[in-house]
């Protein structure tokens, strides 16, 4: 909280005994000519608007003279490489060594860093929000927060109702991820096959067009580095040791991820009692007719539930079908939520 009170300070400009005079807010975007960096500015300038923000984007020498637009302006790409900016807040999209590299000088220059890689998730000094499930942990930052993994994301929109109201005791969950969640090499690698081409810088380990992955990342002890995230970040943000199973997997879908949920109820609640709970939370959307598909969420900021059914062999044993935009409530939109947290808690 005394982070928040001195970035208070920051923006609010005045002399005693006058009212203080609130100047634009100054935000670096890390990464900004990246995928999800230019859908970061995106939603910047949907949801600030009215603060009229100062953006300052940056990324790496390559970018170089790029230009970005925001609020109708056009806006040279500063190279990172020539020294870190005054600013109130900065979003990263740049990957994990950038991360570890630059956010530590950002908070050194009075910065709160909101950082989308996985270099701080686990970090037990660094809050991993997602603003609709634990909002309270945004303010216990010592200058960095993380921004969890997309398929995590959606999913813990779907399980924290469901946490509090009956509890859980185990979660079992494939992802049908799209090839966005790779960056634009996977966007340009499904794209390149499907016209019959190979792309060489391919982020996938074998043809992606007309065909699924089931490795996303790594693979360490039988898991994939994107199913450890989702083991190790859905505990950290629920506060519990739920056991979650998860099998993750790319699929030749440009936008949107997919999960099929199956969740281990502590209760036998009745179908009707779990909507209730379901369509109170806040960012999540029911269907309890028909289903929803990753085409019905592109540019969305919410998660949708569909095809939510007990399994007639386990009146404990709820499954569904969870759907959202990986570049926006997975990425992006996420970031931009817990900084409006910050702004809100700075009165």
């Amino acid at each position: 909280m005394g982070k928040i009170s001195r970035l208070n300070q920051t923006v609010a400009l005045g002399v005693a005994g006058s009212n203080p005079v609130r100047r634009p807010l100054k935000i670096a975007v890390v990464g900004a000519t990246g995928l999800v960096g230019r859908k970061i500015l995106e939603v910047l300038e949907e949801r600030l608007w009215k603060e009229n923000p100062e953006i300052i984007p940056l990324a790496s020498k390559s970018s170089e003279g790029k230009v970005v637009e925001f609020l109708g302006k056009k806006i040279e790409v500063i190279p990172i490489e020539y020294g870190i900016p005054n600013v109130d807040f900065a979003i990263f999209s740049a990957g994990s060594d950038v991360a570890r590299t630059y956010a530590p000088l950002f908070v050194e220059k009075g910065a709160v860093v909101i950082d989308n890689s996985s270099a701080f998730r686990l970090d037990p000094n660094v809050p991993l929000v997602v603003p609709e499930v634990n909002p309270e942990e945004a303010f216990k930052h010592r200058g960095i927060i993380s921004n969890p993994n997309c398929s995590t994301i959606q999913m813990v929109v779907f399980l924290k109702p469901l946490l509090s109201a009956f509890g859980i005791e185990e979660v079992f969950v494939a992802t049908y991820q799209a090839v966005s969640g790779a960056g634009m090499r996977g966007l340009i690698a499904l794209n390149e096959e499907e016209k019959g081409g190979i792309f060489d810088e391919t982020p996938f380990p074998t043809r992606i067009y007309r065909n699924v992955i089931p490795q996303i990342g790594e693979f360490s002890e039988g898991y994939s580095t994107e199913e450890w995230k989702m083991i190790r970040e859905t505990k950290k943000i629920l506060k519990s040791d739920i056991k979650v199973y998860p099998t993750t997997v790319r699929v030749p879908v440009e936008i949107g991820h997919s999960e099929a949920i199956t969740v281990i109820l502590k209760s036998s609640p009745s179908l009707i009692d779990v909507y209730d709970v379901l369509e109170k939370q806040e960012g999540l959307k029911v269907l309890r007719d028909g289903f929803a598909t990753p085409i019905d969420v592109e540019d969305k900021d919410f998660v949708v539930a569909s095809r939510i059914r007990f399994s007639p062999e386990n009146p404990r044993a709820l499954s569904a079908w969870v759907v959202a935009d990986n570049l926006r409530k997975g990425a992006a939109t996420n970031a931009v939520q817990i900084l409006q947290l910050l702004i809100g808690g700075l009165g």
